[in-house]
């Protein structure tokens, strides 16, 4: 085999190399910037959600969140919150609508829960002191 020869191949090996190199840089950063919007738009759902909690319940002292998750096609983002009041917490899950910023918590009935259900209402009103939050990805605020 000549020396010409042996070039060629490796200009070859060379440039597959490169090709495959580049395709898994790119698979890669497009995966990152849809986790990166997922995250973002998780974030505007559950700051939207503790506007909405603090103003259907009076003593919420936190907010924690887990389990978030968007329907494909957009329209419904759902999510396990914990409510912790004074005097015990609520965990269930939420269907939220951010548009009509509305609240469909039917596991709760579905569950056959009624004395969380009795608990949750008998704390209708409005939280007006900030509010411990602890959001999906793990960080934590107050609002």
């Amino acid at each position: 085999m000549n020396n010409s020869s042996i070039k060629k191949s490796y200009k070859r090996l060379l440039i597959v190399l490169s090709i495959a190199i580049i395709t898994a840089g790119g698979v890669f950063m497009f995966s990152m910037l849809g986790k990166s919007q997922e995250e973002r738009r998780n974030r505007e759902y559950e700051v939207s959600l503790v506007e909405t909690l603090k103003d259907s319940y009076e003593g919420v002292e936190e907010i924690r969140f887990s389990n978030a998750n968007y329907t494909n096609p957009p329209g419904s983002w759902t999510c396990v919150v914990e409510l912790f009041f004074n005097e015990r917490s609520i965990k269930y899950k939420i269907n939220y609508s951010k548009n009509d910023k509305r609240i469909s918590d039917v596991s709760l009935e579905r569950e056959n829960r009624k004395e969380d259900r009795e608990f949750l209402n008998s704390h209708l009103g409005k939280t007006s002191k900030l509010t411990k939050i602890i959001y999906s990805d793990g960080s934590e605020g107050e609002y």
